[in-house]
């Protein structure tokens, strides 16, 4: 009972909001290139601490991303890729990571998995959007790491965090389909985000 009453007076929760640059990687339409996209992110960040440096954190969040999808036009005699369909992809994030949190409490370096359940897929190309959610999988997984600077505000933390998603898993699931937009990806993503972290429970002398 005791360690239980420790754990949660030490550990805190919080909302968090940031920008992700996103980007397919793998099979790609013939004649054509993924490239980066930037959207949003927002979630909730529950950190329990299990020691004075280590953290179980799980940030249960929604993301806003995708990809651009270019193809080759000629330019000056020379072959060059332009945007042609935007790939807008709607996701709920599950990540649980571990964080280790640097001896003078300023810094924090992270790693775990996380779930990501599609919510929907649309390919927009400036023309019509058209809604091909029914490409993707139920559920992708992804390798996390980051590294994060933690601002103590009297009792609550100010934490920016940049983290690398490695898609691990197919997020399509019509690999046999040669026209697809997605013949075979995994959606890896940067993320650059700042969370207000609120103590539950006593305070305690090392955030």
């Amino acid at each position: 009972m005791e360690v239980a009453t420790v754990a949660v007076s030490q550990s805190y929760i919080g909302p968090q909001i940031g920008l992700v640059s996103g980007r397919f990687a793998g099979d790609s339409p013939p004649n054509s290139v993924y490239s980066s996209k930037i959207q949003y992110t927002v979630g909730l960040n529950f950190d329990l601490r299990l020691k004075d440096d280590l953290f179980l954190a799980f940030s249960p969040g929604y993301a806003k991303g995708g990809s651009k999808l270019q193809y080759p036009k000629e330019v000056d005699g020379e072959q060059v890729y332009e945007d042609s369909i935007n790939l807008l992809l709607q996701v709920v994030n599950l990540p649980v990571v571990i964080k280790i949190i640097s001896n003078n409490g300023k810094y924090q370096f992270s790693g775990g998995f996380m779930a990501s359940v599609p919510i929907s897929l649309s390919a927009d190309n400036n023309v019509r959007e058209n809604d091909i959610t029914d490409q993707l999988n139920g559920a992708a997984f992804s390798m996390l790491f980051g590294i994060g600077y933690r601002i103590p505000i009297e009792r609550s933390l100010l934490v920016i965090d940049l983290v690398y998603a490695q898609g691990l898993t197919n997020l399509a699931n019509n690999i046999e389909n040669p026209d697809t937009y997605l013949p075979r990806i995994r959606y890896s993503t940067f993320s650059l985000t700042a969370g207000w972290y609120l103590p539950i429970g006593k305070s305690n002398d090392k955030p």
